[in-house]
């Protein structure tokens, strides 16, 4: 991409000025604000343009930078009280750095230091505030054809479901491109197999309660559901699917006793070395 810029840009050489721009190459200055051919450059290639042409894109991104900065000038010939805004962008910076660091000791010591112990126990305390609003399982899905010849294979397949049966499972619904789901080590909401079925959500809970392993057809498929956990609407989530949650909870609580105690630390450190000095 050829950075072409309009007459009357000043382009600068003199060994002072590239001290001043630190090797980069200036493209148009307005005051003290330079837009260098390196951002113009970054900025192409992130993002290129689709309906225009190269040149006219960078020029008008040049006009656009010429603009702003001459706006930004303006605004502080008019804007007088620019030691009241260096206090707040300071105050921000100070800010930002203290943030900055203090989540970065919660990530490292705070979120390591809670145990399994911990969130099991608010888990078991608390269970009232991760109540499930729909069925969750564990299991198996299959939906084929109803002319399949192999049904019985099939239906024997998902049932005893070991090693070998799964590979079977896996490689049949591969090679006859039907619709197939294992979902044994992750907990699936119930609607999202329903819905490829022709029974509702509380028909197929119905009919989990009284069987683990369940079968029913249409005139197009027959379905083949296999589960080996089921949590119905409105008992408790799975501990491993609130895990996550809970030790955010735990941290959040945790958090303001820790920086406290860090800064006492902090504090007893300085006074030890004798960092801090108290003027009469």
């Amino acid at each position: 991409m050829a950075v072409a810029v309009a007459a009357g840009v000043l382009f600068f050489a003199s060994c002072e000025e590239e001290i001043l721009h630190k090797g980069k190459t200036p493209l148009v200055g307005v005051g003290k604000q330079f837009l260098y051919k390196e951002d113009v450059q970054r900025f192409y290639n992130s993002n290129p343009p689709v309906a225009i042409d190269s040149a006219t894109y960078v020029s008008n991104y040049i006009n656009r930078w010429i603009e702003e900065a001459l706006f930004y000038n303006t605004a502080l010939r008019n804007v007088p009280a620019t030691a009241d805004i260096d206090k707040l962008v300071e105050g921000y910076k100070r800010s930002l750095i203290l943030n900055i660091y203090q989540e970065g000791l919660v990530e490292q010591q705070l979120k390591r230091d809670i145990s399994d112990e911990s969130v099991l126990a608010f888990y078991n305390d608390n269970g009232a505030m991760f109540e499930l609003d729909e069925p969750l399982a564990k299991g198996l899905f299959l939906k084929v054809p109803a002319k399949t010849a192999k049904l019985n294979q099939l239906r024997n397949w998902c049932k005893e479901r070991d090693e070998d049966n799964l590979e079977k499972l896996e490689k049949y619904a591969f090679a006859n491109e039907v619709s197939y789901e294992y979902f044994a080590e992750s907990w699936r909401r119930l609607s999202e197999i329903a819905v490829q079925t022709p029974l509702t959500e509380n028909e197929m809970v119905s009919r989990l309660k009284r069987s683990r392993d369940i079968e029913f057809k249409d005139k197009e498929f027959v379905y083949f559901l296999s589960v080996d956990s089921i949590v119905e609407a409105g008992a408790v989530k799975p501990v491993e699917l609130v895990e996550g949650e809970i030790r955010e909870l735990l941290v959040n609580t945790l958090k303001a006793e820790f920086i406290k105690e860090k800064k006492r630390d902090i504090y007893d450190e300085a006074l030890k070395k004798g960092t801090i000095e108290f003027y009469k």
